[in-house]
């Protein structure tokens, strides 16, 4: 109780808080070292506030109390600003402009109060070390619990994809299979209807002797949840709300994806996994650069304010010095990974193998940012960051013409050098367009597959991706996955 009184712990205990409440939150999905580095760079940052403050009051006591209401605003103004949007009848009052032009005024008129007065602050201090005690202790609490296993599960795939014993064909064929995701690459009837734009790729694909399912749809219009049940066979289970999804079913799709069914029957098959995408897979890890904190550590700094603002409105910050120092190389790893993934994809065709290969491409396009004009030449960075918020059609149907030269070169180099290959190209939803006013065009995606022997029978023109890969099993491994009925299952953010 002594120390409780004399020494201003809160500074510890704040960002001791906030990181174990997210990993509390997000329990099996961040690492407990990664929590704790996270930890340590919201320490340091804190004591550096602190160190810098005390120049100014030359009180520890003072200078601290301005550090935890400079990290109080730093750390939740995500839930500030969520609450503002949810509630305030005034929109003005959900703006950034105003939200953090009170922020500064606040700190600022607190800062003149420490600085001329000369109260101690004692039993304030002794508030806020009780105060975020109290909360350390239940969310410790809350750990156990979940850490004994009594914590409700989350997402999971219906009751035919639990089963891990697949029938193995040891007579069948194993050719290489190359699943290659466009990211929101809308189908050429969904182009033609809204935009009257003739693409040519479907063409292309058919000489090249591919079935192409022109009216298809993805059974979901968000990119981690289209793919957790295109890679799983089936359709999600345990979303309270599709209308209101959390960080906690993202992160939970993420671990879907990773122990997808798909690579399990194909490694049951012999299959060797190669990992060309933004996703882990089991055993082989996504090959995307990471920051210095781990990826997984962004459920909890997401909530911050520098992250919020990022994600929010950091695409018209990136223009603005000194915003573009860091927002640049963050922006453009989407253009470095397209490129590495389609160079590392063809060289790959190029290297034959004994051993049968599963390819998992990702491809972060045609969704913006849109980085190239038609005919491959980069484009201004004022303008790609300037369209990547509004995302304007005439930019995405100028970039998908770029996308198709990169897809055609893809098909022709697999095909002539591993031409006993199949080759799956798909979509995980359609194109977004921010005023679109049908909504069906969101899941009408790409879906053309290529089998080396042109039997496409078990293909039917409106399948849907919940039944790629049942349809493709039961045709190349004697399998009997029965076809699930098609739909669609709009999803919005909370």
């Amino acid at each position: 109780m002594k120390i409780i009184r004399k020494y201003p712990l809160y500074l510890f205990l704040l960002p001791t808080f906030f990181v174990l409440h997210g990993f509390v939150e997000n329990y099996g999905f961040v690492d407990i070292k990664e929590a704790g580095l996270l930890l340590i760079s919201y320490l340091f940052l804190t004591m550096s506030i602190a160190l810098f403050s005390y120049f100014f009051f030359r009180s520890w006591n003072r200078a601290a109390l301005i550090t935890v209401f400079w990290m109080l605003f730093f750390f939740f103004f995500a839930a500030i600003h969520e609450f503002m949007k949810a509630n305030s009848p005034v929109k003005l009052f959900t703006r950034y402009s105003f939200l953090l032009s009170t922020a500064l005024i606040i700190l600022f008129v607190l800062f003149i109060i420490f600085r001329k007065s000369k109260k101690p602050f004692q039993r304030f201090s002794i508030y806020l070390n009780a105060l975020f005690l109290i909360y350390i202790g239940v969310d410790v609490g809350i750990a156990i619990w979940k850490a004994t296993g009594n914590a409700q599960k989350g997402l999971s795939v219906y009751s035919f994809a639990k089963e891990n014993e697949y029938k193995v064909c040891d007579t069948c064929e194993k050719p290489d299979i190359y699943f290659v995701l466009y990211d929101e690459y809308t189908n050429s009837i969904s182009m033609k209807e809204q935009y009257n734009f003739d693409n040519d790729l479907d063409s292309f694909l058919l000489n090249k002797r591919f079935s192409v399912q022109k009216h298809s749809r993805s059974n979901y219009n968000f990119t981690p949840f289209s793919m957790s049940s295109a890679l799983n066979m089936t359709y999600l289970e345990g979303l309270a709300n599709p209308k209101a999804v959390t960080a906690d079913d993202y992160a939970n799709c993420t671990l879907l994806i990773r122990d997808n069914k798909v690579i399990k029957f194909l490694d049951a098959h012999g299959y060797e996994i190669v990992n060309f995408s933004v996703f882990d897979l089991a055993g082989n890890p996504s090959r995307v650069d990471q920051s210095f904190l781990p990826l997984k550590t962004k459920l909890i700094a997401d909530r911050t304010l520098f992250a919020h603002m990022n994600k929010d409105i950091g695409w018209l910050l990136a223009t603005k010095w000194p915003f573009n120092l860091v927002t640049r190389n963050h922006f453009f790893k989407h253009k470095e990974n397209n490129n590495n993934f389609q160079d590392l994809t063809i060289q790959a065709a190029r290297a034959q193998q004994k051993k049968p290969r599963f390819f998992y491409v990702h491809f972060y396009m045609p969704h913006p940012p849109y980085f190239y004009d038609r005919f491959g030449k980069e484009r201004d960075n004022t303008v790609v960051y300037n369209e990547f918020k509004p995302n304007p059609p005439a930019s995405y149907l100028e970039y998908v013409r770029y996308v198709n030269l990169k897809i055609k070169e893809l098909v022709e180099t697999i095909q002539t050098s591993n031409p006993r290959s199949t080759i799956m190209l798909l979509s995980d939803h359609g194109f977004r367009e921010n005023h679109l006013t049908n909504e069906k065009h969101i899941f009408r995606n790409l879906n053309a597959i290529y089998y080396p022997d042109h039997q496409y029978s078990s293909l039917y023109d409106s399948m849907t991706s919940v039944n790629l890969f049942r349809s493709a099993f039961n045709k190349m491994f004697n399998q009997r996955f029965p076809i699930l009925t098609d739909s669609v299952i709009q999803l919005k953010d909370r």
